[in-house]
């Protein structure tokens, strides 16, 4: 089901509530996981035969991740494959910086998708919910009986930037922590915290309005 499209300066924004989706984060892993994998990584850059398990391990995670935001499967598609060239192509470059090669993965895919729309700024940019993710962003702005969320949820993004919605949606719509937030766009663990909350800060303002 599709909400209408939520119109800003630079990118246009489309609501979309998935029901039935379910989506975890891949950055919740275990030390012996991390471990494991950080290995995975040393082999594929001794020899690129190695990267086949990440490619076969994360290409869905990447696909879904992409598609949430684009809402173009074939377009998806290429991004997806783009992203896993780059990571190949620079995998030399990697270090390990206290988070799973998963992250990397998804920086990646974060500056892809940012590139998109910049350059293709008449592009419909989505932002994928479910039904949960509406409760939760209520919980947070201290609202629990509140009729037509949907449409709330709506009225309330189109109050903030491109660069504002990501925030929201890393934080609240995918359970990101703000380390895993600040490693994705390129912040410190406190700066991602402190943006998060001052965003958070403008929704409960925005909010008040407009439950008066």
């Amino acid at each position: 089901m599709y909400a209408p499209t939520i119109a800003f300066l630079f990118v246009r924004f489309q609501l979309i509530v998935l029901r039935h989706f379910v989506f975890s984060s891949a950055y919740h892993k275990s030390e012996d996981e991390i471990r494991a994998e950080y290995e995975i990584v040393q082999k594929a850059k001794m020899n690129p035969q190695f990267f086949a398990p990440l490619y076969e391990k994360y290409y869905d995670s990447i696909f879904i991740y992409i598609s949430r935001r684009i809402d173009d499967e074939e377009l998806t598609a290429d991004m997806t494959a783009q992203v896993f060239y780059k990571c190949l192509r620079s995998l030399e470059k990697y270090d390990f910086q206290g988070v799973p090669f998963s992250a990397w993965l998804f920086r990646i895919a974060i500056n892809e998708i940012n590139q998109f729309f910049k350059q293709q700024k008449n592009k419909e940019r989505s932002v994928s919910l479910k039904e949960k993710h509406i409760n939760i962003l209520f919980e947070e702005l201290q609202h629990h009986d509140v009729k037509d969320k949907h449409d709330i949820v709506i009225k309330l993004l189109e109050q903030l930037d491109s660069d504002d919605v990501q925030f929201v949606e890393l934080r609240f719509f995918e359970g990101r922590s703000f380390k895993e937030i600040g490693f994705l766009l390129g912040l410190t663990e406190v700066n991602a915290k402190v943006k998060t909350y001052r965003i958070l800060a403008k929704l409960k303002e925005y909010a008040e309005k407009l439950l008066r």
